[in-house]
C-alpha cells in the first residue's frame, strides 16, 4: 500500500459500537427516518409513480405491460366499477343546493379519484393516485384481486365508506357494499366501516378525495 492511500486510512473515522440491540448504518444514508424508542410508526405503502408512468405495471401473469395497456386496463375496470353502481334513492345523499347525488354523479366522482376526469389532477394529486391504482388493480397485502372482477373489491369498498364518512351515501354497511358488488358479505362489507384509516393508503389520500368530494358538495363536478 503506498504512503498516500495509508495516509487517508488513517485519517477515516474509525466507528465503534458500544450500544446493544441497536440498529448500525455504516453506509452512507439519505433520507432516513428513525423512530425513537416507544414510537408508534405507521408505514404507508409506496410505489414510485416513475415506475408506472414508464409503463412498468405488472399484469396477472407478472409479465411487464406496456403503458398503453395499462391506460387500456385502467379503462376498463373503471367502467366496471362505474357500471356496478345501484344506489337505492333512500342510500343516496344531497349536495349542498339540496340536490340529489345521483349514481352518475358518484361515478364521475369516483373517475375523478383516480385521475380520469376532464380536468388533470395536479401533480401531487397525480402522484397519489397513481398510488391508488396499484391498490385497486395490480396489489395489496391480505386483500387479492378478484380475477372475475379485475380489481380488487375491498379498496373500491373503503372509498365508498369515505363517502358514507362524508354523507354522500347512508345505509347499512352490507346493504352498501352490495350496491357495488352483488355477492359481497359481511366480511367484505367491513370494508365500508374501515373507510381510508387503514395504512396502506398513501398519506394524503383523504385530502386529494375531499377535493373532489368538495366540488360535487357545491354542485361543481
Amino acid at each position: 500500500m503506498d504512503t498516500q492511500h495509508k495516509n487517508q486510512e488513517d485519517h477515516r473515522p474509525k466507528i465503534e459500537n458500544h450500544m446493544e440491540n441497536c440498529n448500525v448504518f455504516m453506509g452512507d444514508s439519505y433520507g432516513g427516518i428513525f423512530p425513537l424508542p416507544g414510537a408508534q410508526v405507521t408505514i404507508h405503502q409506496h410505489l414510485d409513480p416513475k415506475m408506472m408512468k414508464k409503463g412498468e405495471g405488472r399484469q396477472m401473469d407478472g409479465k411487464a405491460e406496456s403503458q398503453e395497456d395499462r391506460k387500456k386496463r385502467k379503462d376498463t375496470v373503471m367502467k366496471a366499477i362505474t357500471s356496478r353502481f345501484c344506489f337505492t334513492p333512500g342510500q343516496l345523499g344531497r349536495d349542498n343546493k339540496g340536490k340529489r347525488i345521483t349514481n352518475m354523479r358518484l361515478a364521475t366522482l369516483f373517475r375523478q379519484c383516480f385521475g380520469l376526469g376532464h380536468v388533470p389532477p395536479s401533480a401531487a394529486n397525480g402522484a397519489i393516485m397513481e398510488q391508488l391504482w396499484v391498490l385497486l388493480i395490480d396489489a395489496r397485502n391480505q386483500c387479492p384481486k378478484d380475477a372475475g372482477l379485475g380489481f380488487i373489491p375491498q379498496t373500491v369498498l373503503n372509498i365508498i365508506g369515505h363517502f358514507k364518512q362524508r354523507g354522500l351515501v347512508c345505509g347499512q354497511r352490507r346493504e352498501l357494499a352490495r350496491a357495488v358488488i352483488k355477492n359481497a358479505d359481511t366480511n367484505i362489507a367491513k370494508n365500508i366501516e374501515r373507510g381510508l384509516q387503514s395504512n396502506v393508503f398513501p398519506q394524503g389520500t383523504a385530502d386529494m378525495i375531499d377535493h373532489y368530494i368538495d366540488k360535487l358538495m357545491e354542485g361543481r363536478d
